[in-house]
């Protein structure tokens, strides 16, 4: 009886480990997979550390990183894979603890997509050095807790969405588009990084408080205004 009982005690302890170990939901790594697939074709060919795939624990996947005590996936670093596909938000963001997602130096291409404002808790959102393309989405605004974001050296055009409406912001990088339109009023006090250089924004530059120099808006030959030599034109008598 005593035997029976240390066996059905290895058993139990042994279900729970299994049982913690295992980390994301199914429905979670069911739709990183399909994740990988849009954004890496050739995912096949990968070596066999890999992982993302059905049978593996994405704690243990290339480029993620779990929570040590929830097990869930907080962080997504893929840069310099060669990914080739698109970015499918819709399913990334099923992972819905994600706060850092990198995939800078890839050549990932498309829009990003409206999608990525369902990533809620998302506090770093790098993808410096791909070809995506199109307009910025104006769900980037609904990333309240964003405080950092590096779309630089990408084909992003059209106008900046109201992304001073995100508080925490400390780091906006976009240089390298073909952004347009005028700068919006940034809380520029808190920013610690901002660039826009070499797009084609155009206007006065916003009062930036000494924070950042004229590196920060070169190339972009409708903007005048100070850190710029460029004077601003005066306004038309009235």
């Amino acid at each position: 009886m005593g035997r029976l009982i240390l066996i059905w005690a290895a058993l139990m302890g042994l279900f729970l480990l299994l049982s913690v170990s295992r980390s994301e939901t199914e429905e979670v790594r069911q739709a990183l997979v399909r994740f990988m697939i849009q954004i890496s074709p050739g995912n096949i060919n990968r070596s066999a550390n890999w992982g993302w795939n059905l049978t593996s624990d994405p704690c243990i996947w290339q480029g993620v990183v779990c929570n040590a005590i929830s097990k869930s996936v907080r962080i997504i670093h893929l840069d310099k894979l060669n990914l080739i596909g698109v970015l499918d938000a819709n399913s990334l963001c099923v992972a819905k603890s994600l706060t850092h997602l990198s995939l800078n130096h890839n050549q990932i291409v498309g829009n990003l997509p409206e999608g990525i404002s369902n990533c809620s808790q998302l506090r770093r959102l790098f993808i410096r050095g791909n070809n995506f393309s199109g307009i910025l989405p104006g769900s980037l605004s609904k990333l309240s807790n964003l405080i950092m974001l590096d779309i630089s050296s990408n084909g992003f055009s059209g106008e900046l969405p109201d992304l001073p409406r995100i508080s925490g912001l400390v780091g906006f990088l976009a240089d390298n588009n073909d952004l347009s339109g005028r700068i919006p009023e940034f809380n520029y006090l808190n920013l610690r990084a901002f660039n826009v250089s070499y797009n084609n924004f155009s206007g006065p530059i916003p009062d930036v408080h000494g924070h950042f120099n004229a590196s920060s808006f070169s190339g972009n030959p409708g903007l005048c205004g100070k850190p710029l030599q460029t004077p601003c034109p005066s306004p038309p008598p009235s």
